[in-house]
């Protein structure tokens, strides 16, 4: 029994190597549509771009999703360094949407894992399932995401404001509405805040860059 549970775990982490290695590749092959920006080939405007998503990236989604094999910037990176001067406003926002944020990690990144899934982007899924499971996201709540379940489903796997996220992230992305019902419920999950629920539309918002960048 020992040794089969231990199969078990290897097979896990074979399989999710798989899906990290598809991810990365899936992200390399849609950066290759231009050339890979890195220095010293780099306009003084790319270089601090550059530096600033290193210095504030590598520690959140880890070196190895950051930096391809050339020592390029993976997933939308290579294309904020392409045009700086628009790059670092996302760059700003994806800054806030972390750090200032009224939401907890946890329920934005519920949310981002939604728009993800509905943008077929596995390099942002990648990137957050990770975050998502260091928020405190339950185990079982993961493949019933990524299959898009029906909110109803998850209910009972999330938490209650999770899944109050969850729902109305879902009804957006597939109806591209909210109707008055899913907003009220979930504004009453988030204790009735005007700011946490347009933190949670703009997280969504700046969410939706990446996989229009990257797909």
């Amino acid at each position: 029994r020992v040794f089969s549970a231990s199969r078990r775990r290897s097979s896990l982490v074979n399989t999710r190597r798989i899906v990290v290695l598809r991810a990365m590749a899936l992200a390399s092959t849609s950066s290759a549509r231009l050339p890979p920006l890195q220095p010293p080939h780099l306009s003084e405007a790319q270089q601090e771009l550059f530096d600033d998503i290193v210095s504030t990236r590598a520690g959140v989604v880890g070196k190895e999703a950051l930096f391809d094999e050339q020592g390029g910037l993976r997933g939308p990176w290579n294309a904020e360094v392409a045009s700086p001067h628009l790059g670092k406003h996302l760059e700003r926002l994806a800054s806030a949407v972390r750090h200032q944020n009224s939401l907890e990690p946890r329920l934005y990144e519920v949310a981002i894992l939604v728009v993800g899934v509905h943008w077929r982007a596995q390099f942002e899924w990648y990137a957050h399932e990770r975050l998502a499971r260091k928020a405190g996201i339950a185990e079982a709540a993961f493949p019933l995401i990524k299959a898009g379940a029906p909110a109803e489903r998850l209910r009972g796997v999330l938490k209650p404001d999770e899944a109050a996220v969850y729902s109305l992230a879902l009804e957006l992305m597939r109806t591209k509405r909210v109707s008055a019902p899913t907003y009220a419920a979930t504004k009453v999950a988030l204790g009735g805040d005007d700011r946490r629920m347009a933190d949670l539309c703009m997280t969504m918002g700046c969410t939706a860059h990446t996989p229009r960048l990257i797909n």
